[in-house]
């Protein structure tokens, strides 16, 4: 099956969608809110056209999002069934085995840097969230929406723009949130289960990362290992809220949050104003202009160090102050 290398229209992946009779949807690996609402709307609408639809993500899904899902998640994509996969901006970051296996018919996403990998593709870098496309799909294939559809696109569209605050934010993603409204979404109900879901042991988590964050100059960097899991009971994926409470910092043009993982270091980057995703393809990495990640077999104290030599040439590093640091 040819890959092409185009970027399709909204009527033709419309078009092929409707030819669909099995289709299994997946994400991303460390799937987050708008991986999660983007492929569970998609599923939603490919059974809306009468087909079968499934999802499936090898990972466990984050406890917050699960009251989302259309089924219990397959750990494989079935064989007979047609590969869907959303948000995912490489290839090799798609949720479950995939190579010499099953081919990636629909590749639909909102990151700048997909490289179009799947037959048909439907990449918008100027939407909010891949939900706000999916959502788009919807109105192209008159599918109304009822209250579970909508809150799976509100889902991804929340969290993807950090609950509005963001500067991904358009007119076009206010418009569709009043439909979203309008279909029966409740944003308090939703923003319940999102983020009063949390524990004790992740709010301390949280804590030592602000504790260990440390400014140089236009950065501030913060760093957490095992050895703060194990003294708060928490895990990595625990921490990963941490990176919007350290942008909170007056004069900071980029944020980092590395977090250890088995055999490595996670890095989350954040901005106003630098492109994080130039920073993270330093490391094979990628992401969005102000929000990007990467992955590095680094351990996390030296991985900082390979970050501060990337951004010396990006920003003003100045002196580090360290005197709330505890790595």
């Amino acid at each position: 099956m040819r890959t092409r290398t185009r970027n399709n229209t909204t009527r033709e992946v419309a078009d092929f969608l409707k030819g669909l009779e099995k289709a299994a949807v997946t994400t991303h690996t460390g799937a987050d809110g708008d991986a999660i609402g983007s492929a569970v709307a998609l599923v939603y609408l490919v059974r809306s056209l009468g087909a079968e639809a499934v999802f499936c993500h090898a990972e466990p899904v984050p406890n917050y999002l699960q009251w989302l899902l259309p089924n219990e998640p397959f750990a494989e994509c079935p064989p007979d069934h047609d590969l869907l996969v959303v948000d995912t901006s490489r290839s090799d970051r798609v949720g479950v085995t995939h190579e010499g296996m099953h081919p990636i018919r629909l590749n639909l996403d909102h990151h700048e840097d997909n490289p179009l990998y799947g037959e048909f593709n439907l990449v918008d870098a100027k939407a909010a969230a891949s939900a706000q496309i999916v959502a788009a799909l919807y109105a192209e294939l008159g599918v109304p929406l009822d209250k579970r559809k909508a809150e799976a696109i509100y889902t991804g569209v929340a969290t993807d723009t950090g609950g509005f605050r963001f500067r991904n934010v358009s007119p076009e993603a206010h418009e569709l949130v009043a439909d979203l409204l309008r279909a029966g979404v409740i944003p308090a109900e939703v923003n319940d289960r999102i983020n009063r879901t949390g524990t004790v042991q992740q709010l301390n988590i949280v804590g030592l990362s602000m504790a260990n964050a440390a400014r140089y100059g236009e950065a501030i960097v913060s760093v957490v290992d095992r050895n703060d899991y194990a003294r708060t009971g928490a895990t990595e994926l625990d921490s990963k809220e941490s990176i919007d409470r350290l942008r909170n910092v007056a004069g900071v043009e980029i944020v980092a949050h590395l977090r250890e993982i088995e055999g490595g270091t996670k890095a989350s980057l954040r901005s106003e104003s630098v492109d994080v995703g130039e920073i993270a393809r330093h490391f094979d990495g990628g992401g969005h202009r102000l929000a990007a990640g990467y992955t590095t077999l680094k351990p996390p104290h030296e991985a900082r160090e390979d970050l501060l030599e990337i951004l010396r040439g990006v920003v003003n590093l100045g002196e580090a102050d360290t005197t709330g640091g505890a790595g």
